[in-house]
């Protein structure tokens, strides 16, 4: 069977990190090797590591980190190597991200060129869209903070500091996903960790039953 690109999508707090751990475990469980990345498609991609350095430097500007992490992007187009076959590819979350927020952000350079590169990326064989609501998501930031001091950023903070700016990022990001990918929503509110992964995993069985991807 050949090689498998899934795509766990949606903004922070919304349960990707934690599904894409568990889902790795459940399938490697089962027998199947599975590769993870998380944002770049690429986990070796060197632009990509100086993006993320840069986006946490409050001086930086929008279209200064946006330049970086379109020119990462495109650093993946070229590099991205297709699982081998029976292995699954988890990508914990990508370049959609960077779409989605830079058409909130209204700094549309970025934007337009990510839309032009667009045909260039893999195509992903299945894509889950994880969503979770408000008063969850402030719950999940709260707890991270208590065990994770200081690992929450200003786009976690979103929810508490613009709930109706996050609110518009979220419908952006899952119409592009929706656009681009045909992806499936998934609300975690409420779901237990078990419960997401197995849920998950059974849409991934009744997908490759339904023959969508040989």
């Amino acid at each position: 069977m050949a090689g498998r690109v899934i795509l766990v999508e949606g903004l922070d707090l919304a349960g990707k990190s934690t599904l894409v751990r568990n889902l790795q475990a459940e399938l490697t469980r089962r027998g199947v090797p599975v590769r993870v990345s998380r944002n770049a498609l690429c986990p070796d991609n060197p632009i990509a590591a100086l993006a993320d350095q840069v986006r946490r430097d409050p001086q930086a500007g929008l279209i200064e980190t946006g330049a970086l992490f379109l020119a990462a992007h495109l650093w993946d187009a070229r590099h991205f190597t297709p699982p081998p076959d029976g292995t699954v590819h988890l990508q914990d979350s990508c370049w959609l991200r960077t779409l989605a927020y830079h058409s909130w952000k209204d700094t549309p350079a970025i934007a337009e060129q990510l839309a032009r590169a667009a045909r260039y990326f893999p195509r992903f064989d299945f894509t889950v869209f994880l969503t979770a609501k408000s008063e969850e998501r402030r719950h999940r930031l709260s707890q991270r903070e208590r065990e994770q001091p200081g690992s929450n950023d200003a786009n976690d903070h979103l929810v508490q500091s613009d709930p109706q700016g996050h609110s518009r990022l979220g419908r952006m990001l899952w119409q592009m996903t929706h656009l681009y990918t045909k992806a499936t929503s998934v609300d975690t509110t409420g779901i237990p960790k078990e419960g997401l992964v197995s849920l998950v995993v059974e849409m991934l069985l009744e997908d490759r039953r339904g023959g969508e991807t040989p």
